[in-house]
């Protein structure tokens, strides 16, 4: 039987009803042959969709199918005959993870190869499930030191709750700066970034570490400086004979690992759900999208994921989503929207979408919002979700459809990866066996996807401050000779330079002479420790904005010299909370800009600049001032780490404000602190939280499910009162 009249009766159940004989025939023959099992794996999901329609032996003969494919997690335990379909069975069990599940046949695969010692880089579909053999192997207990690194912290927080809801009892679990290890005897769980990775000192013995979405160790571009830390991270855990694990979706090859590392490439198509993709090949410019756009959440029913390019892509899709279909309020996001007006201007498009049942899901949205719309999507109070690339980089969730409106990011056009990345979030293993993808504008060119490791292929274009943090014994000839000549020509010292390796060589070498006529004339605007006053931050604002900045990032939120920057960072301090600073900045926002820029222009500024960025830049300053002081001027330096983390925590008491990465926002643990008092650092304030009583404090009812929701997170044993 033709396949395109198989397809054709998949998607008519009367149709389907004439042909089952033929069409199983057909499949049944396409799953015999390893050339076109992966053809037979598709229609055998989609033969799934309509399961309930069949009687008279071929429930039997299409569970047959699901185990001869590998689909083992479709297959009905309760009709599989004879003593092989058990064995069978068992053999895919996975033991020691809560649930009762079983592998599917590639996951066993990639299971068994870990077990027996390999390393393994594995690329396959977003929908395979590869976390599950993380888990699985965790359960083993066969490591004592594991590390999971993830993209983002949003990413870290997910991770966290899975592994907690299957190996909180058994595992302790780390994912902040700040945690110490237990060393109790139980297997410890590190789930990091790159940068949290290489900032910890207590990964000396890791025996088994995992990257997810291992190609962005590729180095497209050269200053991409979590690419370089994620390299770093890599080659740190591996030379000290960890065994790896690397996962991620759509690679060709992987060109780079050094062959003593006897790693095992697993590429595979194995997929769990059957993909329709749509082409609508719309013009970018001109109302058609929008109106497409409309018609299609009109009669989606199901949940939907909706991709955009950019923040203001995503608030303007949403708009067009709740005006042009009409929708009304929404009941079930009632306690968070009155919430979200009391702490935001309810002009936000955040809070009028919500209203509506209609969630925004970007990188300017704080991050414990961010988990508030994926739950609220996944527990189906809101049925569309409104994307930016966070899609592929933080939100691992549940949705039939996904709608890609824009097929840029930011103003890239997305290379067939990324689209295929975005398009792996449609259908769900169990859940919804074919996932619809809608195109908008016309299709990506396909392409294949390499990732190379720069570390093993060192030469002049090899970024610096990759090798400022490699050992000897891991540098070329060249990279030696190239390191050798930055030594030498700079009056810094080389430890001083390794520990800048963010700033270009020059950047450091001009910032020590800006630095020394700054002492030769006011030293005090240098030595000082802890807090500086008005005149000691203005002066270092202006270093930071001239020589290390230079506008490169400050100009994007509207600051154009340090004296701005030193008025905004003073702002920010004297503020009695978030509340009262982006008020500021909508009242001061420029005519063409709207509230919901304005809201984001500030958002972005606390989350990316001060809580990232600017520690980084005044550590930078501290360490320099550091060397010419006390190498040159033989003087007594300043200390500017402490100013530096306050910052990192936007001002906030750093064990506070670390729950937001838990899931409380932080303006609800401000509100904790009169509650609870001084909190020493994140362990106490979760030991806090798993002890509260929500019903006998004076919350709103958004805060009490927030922090009813975090509570339900924790490891019992670690946090128990």
């Amino acid at each position: 039987m033709d396949l395109s009249l198989i397809r054709e009766s998949l998607t008519q159940p009367e149709k389907l009803a004439e042909h089952r004989f033929p069409i199983f025939r057909e499949v049944a023959r396409l799953a015999n042959d390893e050339r076109t099992v992966a053809i037979a794996r598709d229609l055998i999901i989609r033969l799934l969709s309509h399961r309930e329609t069949f009687t008279d032996g071929y429930d039997a003969l299409l569970d047959a199918l699901v185990r001869e494919v590998g689909l083992f997690p479709y297959t009905d335990q309760t009709k599989s005959e004879g003593l092989e379909d058990q064995i069978l069975i068992e053999a895919h069990r996975v033991h020691g993870v809560g649930e009762e599940r079983l592998f599917h046949s590639l996951q066993l695969s990639v299971f068994q190869e870990l077990i027996n010692g390999r390393n393994v880089v594995l690329s396959a579909p977003t929908s395979v499930g590869k976390s599950l053999v993380i888990d699985a192997v965790l359960a083993t207990r066969k490591h004592k030191r594991a590390v999971i690194i993830v993209p983002t912290i949003a990413l870290i927080d997910e991770t966290r709750r899975r592994i907690a809801s299957s190996l909180g009892s058994s595992h302790d679990i780390i994912t902040h700066p700040s945690q110490a290890r237990l060393d109790d005897g139980r297997p410890t769980v590190y789930i990091l970034t790159q940068e949290r990775a290489l900032g910890r000192k207590d990964l000396g013995d890791v025996d088994f570490f995992v990257i997810d979405e291992f190609y962005k160790l590729d180095m497209r571009d050269d200053d991409d400086e979590r690419a370089i830390d994620l390299n770093i991270c890599f080659h740190r855990l591996a030379q000290q004979g960890a065994q790896f694990y690397l996962i991620g979706p759509n690679i060709s090859s992987v060109s780079g690992l050094a062959s003593d590392y006897k790693h095992v490439f697993i590429p595979s198509d194995f997929s769990t759900v059957a993909l329709d993709v749509h082409h609508f090949n719309l013009k970018q410019r001109g109302e058609e999208r929008a109106t497409k756009l409309v018609e299609l959440c009109s009669s989606l029913t199901s949940p939907t994921l909706v991709y955009c390019q950019s923040p203001r892509s995503a608030r303007e899709a949403a708009r067009t989503i709740h005006t042009g279909c009409n929708l009304p309020i929404c009941d079930a996001t009632k306690d968070a929207v009155t919430w979200l007006e009391q702490h935001y201007p309810s002009e936000w498009e955040v809070i009028q979408s919500l209203k509506r049942g209609v969630g925004i899901h970007h990188g300017n949205v704080p991050r414990a919002i961010q988990q508030y719309m994926v739950c609220a999507f996944e527990e189906h109070r809101i049925n569309y979700l409104v994307c930016t690339s966070t899609i592929i980089e933080g939100v691992n969730t549940v949705a039939e459809n996904v709608v890609i409106f824009d097929r840029r990011r930011n103003t890239k056009t997305i290379d067939d990866f990324t689209f295929r990345n975005i398009a792996g979030r449609a259908g769900r293993m169990n859940r919804y066996f074919i996932g619809k993808v809608f195109v908008l504008e016309e299709a990506v060119a396909e392409g294949d996807h390499m990732v190379n490791l720069p570390i093993e292929g060192q030469d002049l274009s090899t970024p610096l401050s990759l090798l400022l943090d490699l050992p000897q014994t891991s540098l070329s000839t060249g990279s030696k000779e190239r390191l050798s000549t930055i030594f030498r020509d700079s009056k810094l010292s080389e430890a001083t330079i390794r520990a800048n390796r963010y700033l270009p060589i020059d950047v450091q070498n001009i910032l020590f002479d800006a630095i020394s006529g700054i002492y030769d004339r006011s030293p005090e605007l240098l030595q000082w420790r802890g807090v500086p006053n008005s005149n000691q931050l203005r002066a270092v604002c202006e270093l930071i904005y001239t020589h290390i900045d230079q506008g490169s990032s400050l100009r994007h939120h509207g600051i154009y010299d340090g004296n701005q920057l030193h008025a905004v960072l003073t702002s920010l301090m004297n503020a009695g909370d978030f509340k009262d600073f982006i008020r500021r900045r909508v009242r001061e926002r420029w005519e063409t800009r709207t509230v919901s820029d304005a809201v984001e222009d500030a958002l972005a500024f606390l989350r990316k600049y001060v809580g990232y960025t600017f520690g980084r830049q005044l550590m930078a300053v501290s360490r320099i001032q550091a060397d010419v002081l006390g190498r040159h001027k033989r003087s007594v330096p300043g200390d500017y780490s402490m100013y530096a983390a306050q910052a990192d925590s936007l001002f906030m008491p750093a064990g506070l404000f670390a729950l937001d990465e838990y899931g409380v926002p932080a303006e609800i643990s401000l509100k904790m602190k009169r509650h609870w008092g001084a909190i020493e650092d994140v362990d106490h304030g979760l030991r806090l939280l798993a002890s509260l009583n929500t019903e006998q404090i004076d919350l709103h009812p958004f805060e009490r499910d927030l922090l009813n929701n975090v509570r339900r997170s924790l490891p019992p044993r670690a946090y128990s009162a």
